[in-house]
């Protein structure tokens, strides 16, 4: 599993630590030098041509591989006339291999069910590339298939300059894309982070004008230079035999050469600098102010026990900072609204960081920098208290003994994932059963005065880098000397340390008397059972295995906002989140999450259009905390003034910033557009938030959730069925009610019918967003609802074909469904994606061409072959995951359907026809009802 990362501060300390560990073990009993040992489920190796493999049986889930290939070759490694490749050449390797000429591999893969961007993917940083591919191990030939994959995208890519030409057009999208506000203000710091290293040089998506014309040969050479078996390794994980698999790799992967003449790949060192930098970046699109502070120090060395100790140390750390910044922003005068720190591996170059990032408000940003800054001096210089130390303590052993709980439940994508930390970044990988006895021999053996000394040298004058971020609107931009001033400031001021805190007071004083469950269903083909309880409420519980430390929870009744009149509706539809941050009873939201240490629980409150409710979850020693938090939610509610007005302040700062964001401006028009512009499908305003009255809001609550008669609750997970019955009568059936039924209300939101295009103007970036919509009503049952999406499936598959890969006009695009029963049935085809000014109206005609052959049944029988075999193969995954089962029963249930669908799933899949999808498609792809949402930038 992937552990917290942490830093430290200074060569001294480091040369101090490993001293002491050469000299003597730690007080937890651990040679702190020493290498941590692999974990000995993981088979490794290294063949001759200096390839590395890591090979590990996992049966979670069954007949599936992840299959994964890394490459130490990134951006870094580009010369001049490559910036931008090592980028592209991730994107070749899916349009043209050896043994997979073309889209060929696409085809293949979809073929047997895997789907492109969820099961098979890469991503490129600058010093390494890094392939996933997950593939079906249930016919004979596929792992094989996938292991020649990966051979072809180490060895054997054809480059062809026919598909080069396509690609760059996707490759230039994705750049236009990604080119928003964070990465604009993060090239204007890279010179001031990146301080005499080649990194302000390189961006990773790379020049614009090489990409456009870099010819083959500039392709190859970087390919021949970097994609080499003695700097790669692969990676495989899954339901299968591990010496079987060794033997495929041995067999697949011996005979791939290395260059007669390798390049040396140099280390990325990242200089620390004796001066303290200031970088002032300004970007109109910018949605907050915010400023960072980096301290470099040099890197630690690496999978040791002294590294896994440190780690921890840093991990209390971080747990103590966000509970104090938590609880800071939300004070009701409070002049910050985000703020955090934590101390890690740097992800750039060979060093480690402390990192503290502050988000103040914009109108008084350097005096919410300065309180800032003092509350990080403060837990600098003077550390944890004693209670702090012991929450994060609890908190963190908690947190791993669920994960030792889940060994056995723990995907293969996870585990790869930590085998290609421990290739790409030397973290260690022991297994969850002595980090798990680690984390506990290194807690128990800290003392608070080791980890306040330790925390003194996370900041120091030397490798300091400030980075402040504006968007020069509404808001005077301060000049790096009055930042700096700031900071000199605070660093010489006398700060005192935290005081601790009382929380010695229970959850619940008493418990409550216990109502009783009058009847028991079972749902035999479901695994349901259904309770009918005291006070009228409902529960139903499906008892699972798919997760050994995982029990999820949800509640509703009908009603929502809807019930509540058009005056009153802005604060009603703010209740819960309000009613959120108040807490409950007479602990405030604060207080609440300090108590809540060490226990692995969560429970939201959530109001909706047509329903309230509740979402929740707990690991199954804490379900107990679980009934509590849903029986004081439904008799404490909690009315907090200065939570109000935190919230209000807070609501209303995100309010405005929200108009520097093009994608938020976008979206909130084509919601009040396709609302009708009614009152309740408009954007939120600082005007909507003036009219929300507290006493309102929590009046409405009450309203909401003072009857249970009226509420099903569902259940999924690895529970106690004694122990779940006996909270159910505890805490669900004791709860008050009146046995009156409320109903949601028609408010009479309705979508425009018609065919129109509406452009929106916001953003300086020389791109369009467009999102194409159909709407109209729906003949509600699941014959219609199989159909209409398996229609999208393949019109996604499509377009994805023709917009993306034949004309290069996109990086993503995508046919989304959305299907409500209530108010009225109705469904909608969303149609998304982004691309140049210049080529929306030649794209928006070609997604007509792809839907006017879709309805004409243009279409190949292998499409919906394709499609089927993907539907059942994510199908089998879903009905061994507890959330599935989740929103199955919540949407069964809320929608008034029987399970029949759920049980018979495959034999709708298997009904499908070709002659079925062109019916769908001549149904739902209505031209009449074409709606067309065009961003633009302004000028």
């Amino acid at each position: 599993m992937r552990k917290l990362k942490v830093l430290i501060s200074s060569l001294i300390m480091v040369l101090a630590i490993i001293s002491v560990a050469s000299a003597q073990k730690s007080a937890s009993g651990y040679a702190l030098n020493s290498p941590i040992p692999m974990n000995p489920a993981v088979k490794q190796g290294v063949l001759d041509n200096g390839l590395t493999y890591f090979i590990m049986n996992n049966k979670k889930p069954e007949n599936r591989a992840e299959l994964q290939l890394v490459v130490l070759g990134g951006s870094l490694q580009e010369d001049d006339d490559q910036n931008g490749l090592a980028h592209f050449i991730e994107h070749m390797c899916f349009n043209g291999t050896k043994n997979f000429p073309k889209n060929d591999l696409i085809k293949f893969l979809e073929a047997t069910g895997v789907r492109f961007g969820a099961d098979i993917n890469a991503n490129t940083a600058y010093d390494r590339t890094y392939y996933m591919l997950t593939i079906p191990l249930d016919k004979d030939g596929l792992l094989d298939k996938g292991l020649l994959v990966l051979e072809d995208w180490l060895s054997n890519v054809s480059f062809d300059p026919e598909e080069i030409d396509k690609e760059r057009g996707v490759v230039i999208e994705e750049y236009r894309v990604r080119n928003n506000a964070q990465t604009r203000t993060f090239r204007q710091h890279m010179p001031s982070l990146g301080f005499g290293t080649k990194y302000p040089d390189r961006d990773i998506i790379g020049d614009t004008t090489i990409l456009r014309n870099a010819p083959r040969e500039v392709f190859v050479r970087y390919y021949k230079d970097w994609y080499r078996p003695n700097l790669a390794a692969i990676i495989a994980v899954g339901d299968f035999d591990v010496a079987m698999i060794e033997k495929k790799i041995i067999q697949n992967f011996s005979d791939v050469k290395n260059p007669a003449n390798p390049r040396v790949r140099e280390e990325n060192d990242f200089p620390i600098h004796k001066d303290t930098k200031v970088s002032i970046a300004v970007d109109p699109e910018n949605q907050f102010s915010s400023i960072q502070m980096i301290y470099k120090h040099p890197e630690r060395q690496r999978g040791t026990y002294g590294e896994y100790k440190e780690n921890l140390m840093d991990g209390v750390f971080t747990n103590v900072f966000t509970e104090r910044m938590q609880e800071y922003s939300r004070k009701p005068d409070g002049k910050l609204l985000f703020g955090m720190a934590n101390h890690s591996r740097f992800p750039l170059g060979n060093i480690n960081a402390t990192t503290i990032i502050a988000v103040p408000k914009k109108e008084n940003f350097l005096l919410g920098y300065e309180e800032f800054l003092i509350e990080a001096f403060r837990a600098f210089r003077n550390g944890v208290t004693n209670s702090e130390f012991a929450r994060a303590k609890s908190q963190m052993l908690a947190a791993m003994e669920s994960a030792l709980n889940e060994k056995d439940k723990t995907e293969s994508a996870g585990f790869a994932r930590e085998l290609f930390r421990h290739f790409y970044e030397g973290e260690s990988v022991p297994g969850i059963e002595l980090e798990n006895q680690m984390t506990k021999d290194f807690l128990n053996a800290m003392t608070i005065e080791e980890l306040n000394q330790y925390y003194k040298n996370y900041i120091t004058d030397e490798g300091l880098v400030i980075m402040a971020s504006f968007s020069g609107k509404d808001e005077v931009v301060p000049t790096k000397d009055e930042i700096l001033a700031v900071y000199n400031k605070v660093k010489n001021m006398d700060i005192a340390a935290m005081e601790e805190d009382d929380l010695s007071k229970p959850l619940m004083a008493t418990i409550p008397t216990a109502g009783k469950i009058t009847s028991t269903k079972e749902i035999k083909n479901m695994g349901v059972k259904e309770y009918k309880l005291s006070n009228g409420a409902t529960v139903m519980a499906k008892k699972t295995d798919f997760k050994n430390d995982q029990i999820m929870m949800r509640a509703f009744s009908n009603g929502g906002t809807s019930v509540a009149s058009d005056a009153d509706y802005n604060s009603a539809m703010m209740t819960s989140s309000i009613m959120e941050e108040s807490g409950i009873g007479e602990f405030n939201q604060s207080t609440l999450e300090k108590m809540l240490s060490g226990k692995q629980v969560s429970l939201s409150p959530v109001i909706g259009e047509l329903t309230e409710g509740f979402y929740g979850g707990s690991v199954p020693r804490d379900t107990e905390t679980m009934f509590q938090l849903l029986y004081l939610y439904f008799t404490q509610p909690r009315k907090d003034e200065d939570a109000y007005k935190s919230f209000a302040s807070r609501m209303g700062e995100f309010i405005r910033n929200s108009q520097s964001n093009p994608n938020s401006v976008f979206n909130d028009s084509i919601s009040a557009i396709m609302g009708g512009y009614h009152k309740r499908a408009m954007p939120m305003t600082e005007a909507t938030l003036n009219d929300i009255d507290l006493a309102k809001s929590y009046e409405f609550y009450k309203q909401r959730f003072s009857d249970a008669s009226d509420f099903t609750f569902f259940f999924v997970g690895n529970y106690d069925e004694v122990e779940l019955e006996d909270y159910i009568r505890t805490y669900i059936a004791s709860l008050p009610s009146s046995g009156k039924a409320d109903k949601w209300k028609d408010v009479g939101i309705k979508a425009p019918k018609g065919s129109f295009r509406k452009n929106i103007y916001k953003g300086i970036e020389p791109k369009t967003s467009v999102r194409l919509i159909i709407n109209g009503d729906f003949d509600y049952n699941r014959k219609n609802i199989h159909a209409f999406t398996s229609m999208m499936e393949i019109l996604s598959v499509r377009l994805r074909e023709v917009i993306r890969e034949d004309l290069g006009g996109v990086y993503g695009i995508g046919a989304y469904p959305q299907i409500n029963q209530y108010p009225k049935p109705s469904y909608k085809v969303n149609i998304v994606f982004g691309t140049s000014v210049e080529r929306t109206e030649e794209l928006i005609t070609e997604i007509k061409r792809v839907i006017t052959d879709f309805k004409a049944g243009k279409l190949e029988e292998s499409y919906v072959e394709n499609a089927k075999e993907i539907m059942k193969r994510e199908h089998e995954i879903r009905l061994k995951d507890n959330g599935y089962w989740m929103n199955v029963l919540y949407n069964y249930t809320f929608n008034n359907e029987d399970f029949d669908y759920v049980v018979n799933y495959q034999k709708y899949v298997d009904s499908i026809t070709l002659a079925d999808v062109k019916s769908a498609a001549n149904k739902y792809l209505d031209m009449s009802q074409w709606k067309e949402f065009i961003l633009y930038p302004e000028d």
